[in-house]
């Protein structure tokens, strides 16, 4: 955890410190090494929050885009278990960011449990998803929407496929990578995954901050304008004018 209950204040973890659980309440300590991040942990190895997952420095680099009140809300349930929300915006809406496997199952149960939610997922966890959802995307129909987007079908890319039947947005974070289609920006995109019953995903790539403002502002998300090529202007004779001239041309005699 980022936060425990130090004096009856939510803080950090620092050296010598002495804090509690916000959920349980139960005794934590500070973790307050060199190479891991400082966090608190339960002095036993009963997580209150099932759903919790070790915490990287990615994980709180998203948290730390959104207010700190906002961060790590607890929750429970109506049988008394504790969850923690990564964050919970000022509306209401609930941010998981999400490094570890998750099965079908917990997504299901956080999704009913946390409503409404989106979805943060690490595409940098696993090597070959950045490389399927490439191979992927080179292949795919562009999608007939405001926004430029592709239609990717299920069984090309092993991180859309895990991702399959999510009732909420689901943005992939694959950090500063260049993209197929070479006019992408390398930097600041994430990509939104709407999912199409019998179709596939709909992905759409987004600017980052804009994602990051529709949650603290409600700000509309961001991302890039169709390319809506210009029809050819066609010629009397039905042919482009340029086929047209060619075809004139060629009719001519030959000056000798």
């Amino acid at each position: 955890m980022k936060f425990a209950v130090v004096d009856g204040v939510r803080q950090e973890a620092a050296p010598g410190l002495i804090g509690t659980c916000p959920g349980c309440e139960a005794p934590v300590i500070p973790k307050c090494g060199a190479i891991r991040l400082h966090h608190w942990a339960h002095r036993s190895t009963v997580l209150c929050d099932p759903w919790r997952e070790p915490e990287t420095e990615w994980h709180r680099a998203w948290k730390n885009h959104f207010p700190i009140e906002w961060q790590e809300v607890w929750h429970r349930d109506s049988s008394g278990i504790v969850h923690i929300a990564d964050v919970k915006t000022a509306q209401g809406a609930v941010l998981e960011f999400q490094h570890s496997p998750i099965s079908q199952e917990e997504r299901a149960s956080r999704e009913s449990f946390y409503r409404p939610m989106a979805w943060v997922a690490d595409g940098t966890r696993l090597k070959r998803d950045l490389s399927s959802f490439c191979d992927a995307l080179t292949y795919a129909h562009s999608a007939e929407t405001k926004l430029r987007a592709w239609i990717i079908p299920l069984g090309i890319s092993a991180i859309v496929d895990r991702w399959a039947g999510s009732r909420y947005p689901v943005f992939l974070d694959f950090g500063d990578v260049t993209f197929p289609p070479r006019w992408l920006p390398d930097t600041g995109l994430l990509w939104w995954l709407q999912y199409i019953p019998k179709v596939g995903a709909l992905a759409t790539p987004v600017f980052r901050q804009s994602v990051i403002d529709h949650y603290l502002t409600g700000a509309s998300i961001r991302g890039l304008a169709r390319i809506e090529l210009s029809r050819p202007q066609r010629s009397r004779s039905g042919l482009p004018r340029f086929e047209a001239y060619l075809a004139r041309k060629q009719a001519r005699k030959p000056r000798f």
